[in-house]
């Protein structure tokens, strides 16, 4: 059976029994009522019922549909008090890199995040002008400035010095005990996740899908990971992974993208969680792709899987393309469930964004975005 029929059943289960356990608990509420033996209590099962019909509905994701093909349940977990009251202590940071040229995105995406609900957002800046002008206005700003930054070559140069910064930030956040969401400025966020589910969920490191790059490993193993955005535990079996990550990024300029899958497929040797006993997710029989002839966006791999590295330890899971969605133009026709996370959109038609700049451009993609994919509402209010 492949991962995801499995996995579908299992959440049916789960979803049932959590309903026949509110029918349950409202028999037995009405039996002690009824025999005098208890006192009423002020308590509103019609709301409970109702809540549980709308997990249910989520978790099956009844009434949704998802150009990608499979509506996630990826990140329902909603804003459970227990769960929060386990991790009250721990340190999660979610950050965005921003250098000045980035700067004008950075605060859209900032004042995006406030609006949605997160408050552990910071934006970490590469240049002190980015950092005075965020400083000044109040929001959570990290410096992270680059030496010597070569302006020149603004790919081959300044990019990579940022690319290799930030992994060395990354590693240096995890070491001092804070659990980090990497991510991107130009990200659009649909909804608020409680960042304590990931430490509640278990795995060690969660990865986005990407589309084809780097083509040649694409080509090799039939997915790629994206570095623009990830949750990583603090743990020791992390600081492992980011040791290898660190070792192919040794010096001041790297294409963190590159190397974070050349460590994912070249170093790590992970086991999939795979019930049919393939060795990859690629190699599912009957694994969900991205139904499209679109060039760069055909046959994408669509579902979640889960491993565990031989050499690290570590877990990994990949999310669903619907929770954390990446694709090249498919706006409107492929855009996610309600149950969408983010939007990593990209190569967007100008009848969409307008004629501009790159910057220009991306900041445009986050009303494209709300107009098309999330029907309006969020983006009004954090531009």
């Amino acid at each position: 059976m492949a991962n995801t029929d499995a996995r579908s059943s299992l959440r049916r289960k789960l979803a049932v029994a959590s309903l026949f356990s509110i029918f349950n608990i409202l028999a037995w509420n009405s039996s002690l009522l009824s025999s005098g033996s208890v006192t009423p209590v002020d308590f509103d099962f019609s709301s409970a019922l109702g809540s549980s019909f709308e997990l249910l509905m989520l978790q099956l994701g009844i009434g949704m549909t998802s150009g990608v093909g499979l509506v996630t349940s990826d990140g329902l977990w909603g804003d459970d008090s227990d769960m929060n009251e386990r991790y009250k202590d721990e340190d999660i940071k979610i950050l965005g890199f921003s250098d000045r040229n980035y700067l004008p995105i950075a605060r859209v995406w900032y004042n995006r995040m406030t609006m949605l609900g997160y408050t552990e957002h910071h934006i970490v800046a590469h240049d002190e002008i980015t950092y005075n002008a965020l400083h000044s206005e109040n929001l959570r700003v990290i410096p992270c400035f680059i030496t010597n930054p070569d302006y020149g070559r603004p790919v081959k140069g300044l990019w990579q010095q940022i690319m290799a910064a930030r992994l060395h930030l990354t590693m240096k956040i995890l070491r001092n005990g804070t659990h980090v969401l990497i991510t991107d400025v130009d990200n659009i966020f649909s909804r608020h996740v409680p960042l304590v589910g990931f430490l509640e969920e278990g795995y060690d490191v969660y990865h986005a899908y990407e589309m084809r790059y780097p083509t040649s490993i694409y080509n090799q193993f039939g997915f790629v990971v994206c570095s623009g955005h990830q949750f990583l535990r603090s743990s020791p079996a992390t600081f492992e992974f980011m040791k290898l990550v660190l070792r192919r990024c040794s010096g001041s300029k790297c294409d963190d993208q590159v190397t974070y899958n050349k460590v994912f497929f070249y170093d790590l040797d992970i086991q999939w969680d795979l019930d049919g006993g393939e060795d990859s997710p690629n190699n599912v029989r009957g694994a969900l792709r991205v139904n499209t002839t679109h060039p760069e966006n055909t046959k994408l791999l669509v579902e979640s899987f889960t491993g565990r590295s031989r050499v690290t330890n570590h877990t990994v899971k990949i999310w669903d393309r619907d929770f954390a969605w990446r694709l090249a133009g498919a706006i409107p026709e492929w855009c996610p469930s309600e149950n969408n996370w983010l939007g990593m959109p990209t190569k967007l038609n100008d009848s969409l964004t307008g004629h501009g700049n790159k910057i220009h451009k991306k900041i445009a993609a986050f009303q494209v975005w709300d107009t098309h994919c999330r029907g309006q509402g969020v983006g009004e209010h954090a531009m």
